[in-house]
C-alpha cells in the first residue's frame, strides 16, 4: 500500500510541515521519502512538494492507495491547505482520505512511555494568545477530548501523574512549574516526542479506515469558534443579471 502523508497542523514560529511517501507492507511501515517544511506557512508548498516526492520514489499519481492527513488541532491556515489539498487528491484519484488528529497519531508511541501505571498522557499544540489546545489520549483505543487551555492558568491541567507531549508540552510543563504563588507541580513528566512521524499518521489513518478509531470528517479540526463576523449592516445582495 502505498501512502501520501501530509501534516501541516504545526503552529507558531517553530512551525513544521510534513509531507512524505510511506509504503506499507506485511512487515510494517517504511518511509520512501519525506521533506519537512520549517516556518509559517509550509503546507502551501504542498502540492508542488508531493509532485516531486512522488516522482522521486519512481510511484506513477495513479498507484497511491490513500492520503492521511493531519487534522488538527493547530494552524488554522495550515490545517486549510493540506486538509483541501488531501481532499482534491484523493478526489481526483479516486482513493481514500483519512483524517486523524496529532494524538491519535502519537498516542502508541506515548502510552509505551506512560509510566507509572494510571498516568494520563495529554498531546499539547501550540496555539496563539498565550495558550494551548490540549488533546488527552484515553488509555485505550478511541479518541479523547481536545480542549485551549490558559497557560497562565495551570490549575487547568488535571492532578498527576501526567506525561505531557506535543510541541507545547514544554510551554505547559514550565508553565505548572511556575504557579503564581503556588508552588510547583512535581507531578508531572516531559515527553520528548514533540510530533507525529510518517508511519505514526499512517497506523493511526489504518486503524480508522479498520473502524478501531471511531469516524472522522475529513475536516479541519478548530478548536476555537470562528472569528469572522458579518458585516454590521448585513451582507451586500447578490448582483443582478443585465437584461437584454
Amino acid at each position: 500500500m502505498r501512502v501520501l502523508v501530509l501534516d501541516g497542523a504545526s503552529a507558531g514560529a517553530q512551525a513544521r510541515a510534513l509531507i512524505a511517501c510511506a509504503e506499507v507492507t506485511p512487515k510494517g511501515c517504511r518511509v520512501e521519502r519525506a521533506h519537512e517544511v520549517e516556518g509559517r506557512g509550509g503546507s502551501e508548498a504542498f502540492p508542488l512538494l508531493a509532485r516531486e516526492l512522488i516522482a522521486e520514489c519512481g510511484w506513477p499519481v495513479a498507484t497511491l492507495d490513500m492520503v492521511a492527513v493531519v487534522v488538527g488541532p493547530g494552524s488554522f491556515t495550515g490545517l486549510r491547505a493540506s486538509v483541501a489539498f488531501a481532499q482534491g487528491l484523493s478526489l481526483g484519484l479516486g482513493r481514500d482520505v483519512i483524517g486523524v488528529t496529532t494524538g491519535e497519531a502519537m498516542a502508541d508511541a506515548l502510552r509505551a512511555q506512560a509510566v507509572p501505571p494510571g498516568t494520563r498522557i495529554l498531546c499539547c499544540s501550540v496555539a496563539r494568545r498565550g495558550r494551548a489546545f490540549v488533546e488527552s489520549i484515553p488509555a485505550g483505543t478511541g479518541s479523547g477530548d481536545i480542549r485551549a487551555v490558559m497557560l497562565e492558568n495551570p490549575d487547568a491541567i488535571p492532578p498527576g501523574p501526567v506525561l505531557l507531549a506535543g510541541n507545547a508540552a514544554q510551554q505547559v510543563f514550565d508553565a505548572c512549574g511556575q504557579g503564581h504563588d503556588r508552588p510547583g507541580r512535581d507531578d508531572m513528566i516531559l515527553s520528548a516526542l514533540t510530533g507525529p512521524d510518517a508511519c505514526q499518521i499512517v497506523h493511526a489513518a489504518l486503524l480508522r479506515r479498520e473502524g478501531v478509531l471511531p469516524p472522522r470528517d475529513v475536516q479541519p479540526l478548530y478548536v476555537d469558534p470562528p472569528e469572522a463576523r458579518l458585516p454590521a449592516a448585513g451582507l451586500r445582495p447578490p448582483p443582478r443579471r443585465a437584461e437584454g
